[in-house]
């Protein structure tokens, strides 16, 4: 093929998926603008919303030496309506959406199962919120139950979580059942979420050979005790268990054996001022271990034991270095065993450093640029190594 003509293709393709990212974040802006527009109706009702897009790129060094890359131009929209039924209770639901400028389609839905391993897929368009709320007086005990937005994360610019953290990013994920948070003692609130598993997959980011196939795994259980008062530099301490009844499946997919897969966690940050100008920093750990894991064959680690069920990151972030400028870097690594971070691959180490601007009050420019590693590969391959980076945008309305 004479080289004009590829270069030519080659100028057609980026124009056209140009073409298509301006439309694709012009028409979500308009929806975004329609939106913040539109006036509170008059019977109560509360409108609330979110947008976060702009452009992604990744490039990766395959086990055989072989290298890839991509580049999209990516958007989230979130749309919230909420209304107070008394003083206690009230009702929530929103409506969520991913787009790229590689869509293929649009897909609306509503269903308990997420269509990827790692939630909604770009074109589609769902509820990830619909959910009643309840607020006993003094901070006393809250209740969920319905469709709702779970997360605990170490905070920090990078903030990011070992085992539960819906829709990090521009992802879309949800949890169906119920959660109970009451307080404890000396500022410790318990948490106790009964999520329901579908046959054909999970709406939380579960990593294979996690399988819900098996009648006895339709209920995820997680339970937390955390605090949150200051303590002296200690912002955070929190400690959590979760359990999977019979859905590992420790010798693969297509084996019958399912074991319970149970993990424990563990997470504490501080935080420190920094001189007068109002700059902090902050800083956080977690660690985490999975009881049971699969074997090594299953995960292609090439070893011939069961794999790792360790994970742990650090992060560390300075807040206000200059006025609305913060800066984090994120260090962490999951073993081949550890199945259940939306934040981090299994079989995998990461390094990020993350950039904030916050130049509106409800607007803010973000900019990442992250390695992962693969920890685990078959002899006379190399680990496979993944680079990518994203500058984006994010507002509130």
């Amino acid at each position: 093929m004479p080289s004009h003509f590829s270069d030519r293709r080659t100028r057609s393709t980026i124009v056209s998926r140009a073409v298509r990212a301006s439309l694709l974040l012009a028409a979500t802006g308009l929806v975004s603008f329609g939106a913040i527009a539109a006036p509170a109706e008059s019977d109560g009702w509360q409108f609330s919303g979110d947008f976060r897009g702009g452009y992604f790129a990744s490039e990766r060094t395959a086990r055989d030496g072989t290298e890839s890359d991509e580049d999209a131009f990516n958007a989230r929209l979130r749309l919230a309506f909420e209304r107070s039924l008394n003083e206690e209770w009230r009702f929530r639901t929103r409506v969520a959406g991913r787009f790229s400028s590689e869509q293929d389609d649009l897909d609306v839905y509503l269903r308990s199962y997420a269509p990827t391993r790692g939630g909604a897929d770009f074109g589609d368009i769902t509820l990830d919120e619909a959910y009643f709320g309840y607020q006993a007086p003094d901070d006393g005990l809250r209740f969920k139950v319905g469709r709702m937005q779970t997360a605990f994360a170490v905070p920090g610019v990078a903030s990011k979580g070992l085992d539960r953290n819906d829709s990090p990013n521009i992802g879309v994920n949800w949890t169906d059942g119920v959660h109970l948070d009451m307080p404890v003692a000396g500022g410790w609130r318990g948490h106790v979420i009964a999520q329901y598993q579908d046959a054909k997959g999970s709406s939380s980011v579960t990593a294979a050979p996690l399988d819900f196939s098996d009648s006895g795994s339709r209920t995820t259980l997680f339970l937390g005790l955390e605090n949150k008062q200051r303590l002296g530099a200690i912002t955070q301490r929190m400690l959590s268990l979760t359990w999977m009844p019979n859905s590992l499946a420790d010798l693969g997919l297509g084996d019958p054996s399912r074991q319970d897969y149970v993990t424990i966690d563990a997470r504490i940050a501080a935080e420190w001022p920094l001189g007068t100008a109002g700059a902090k920093f902050v800083t956080g750990a977690e660690v985490g271990y999975a009881l049971n894991t699969p074997v090594d064959a299953v995960s292609g680690t090439g070893g011939t034991g069961d794999t790792g069920g360790l994970a742990w990151q650090l992060q560390a972030s300075v807040y206000d270095f200059a006025p609305n400028h913060n800066i984090g870097l994120a260090v962490g690594r999951a073993d081949a065993g550890w199945l259940i971070s939306p934040d981090y691959r299994p079989n995998d180490s990461s390094v990020e450093v993350r950039y904030q601007w916050q130049f509106l009050p409800k607007t803010s420019m973000e900019a990442r640029v992250r390695e992962r590693r693969e920890l685990e590969h078959p002899t006379g391959t190399r680990s496979r190594v993944d680079r990518d980076l994203y500058v984006r945008v994010s507002h509130k309305f």
